[in-house]
């Protein structure tokens, strides 16, 4: 009993940490046809993306995904794998992405998703930034049993 009062003050403490994650999620087509592209926080605050961002991404990314690709990406942090350990929040055309830039795959949008590493890990989340920040974002997550009623339940890795 004492354990799951414990838990869910945990998940409440984590849920709060990640106040700054999209409410929802846009698409890149979506993002590249408006005027002024951003989604809104779980707080009510605007994320906003980078034109510039946007467009890179549509030269490396087929034209026929960019009604699915979900944006802004998320990388989970795993505090309980250690420090370092990120997971990609999202599907296969995310993650797709990421293995493309990090140059793990040619062609990831062909690639079996399951081909792709399950962690990527904090030297790999600083690169991806340095090429699209405005675009990604970290949460932060412990197990995937405290996230089951989190802000990811639709979108654990």
């Amino acid at each position: 009993m004492k354990s799951d009062h414990l838990s869910n003050i945990w998940r409440r403490e984590i849920d709060k940490i990640n106040d700054h994650l999209p409410r929802n999620y846009k698409t890149l087509e979506s993002l590249l046809s408006s005027k002024n592209p951003y989604v809104i926080t779980l707080d009510g605050d605007q994320i906003p993306f980078d034109r510039k961002e946007l467009e890179f991404l549509a030269e490396i990314v087929p034209k026929k995904y960019h009604g699915s690709l979900q944006l802004p990406i998320v990388f989970i942090r795993r505090i309980e794998m250690g420090e370092g350990v990120y997971s990609i929040s999202g599907g296969k055309i995310e993650k797709g992405v990421i293995m493309k830039l990090l140059g793990v795959t040619e062609n990831p949008f062909s690639d079996d998703e399951n081909n792709f590493p399950p962690y990527i890990y904090r030297h790999q989340v600083l690169e991806i930034r340095r090429k699209i920040r405005s675009l990604t974002t970290i949460g932060f997550a412990t197990t995937k049993t405290n996230l089951k009623d989190s802000v990811f339940k639709d979108r654990i890795v």
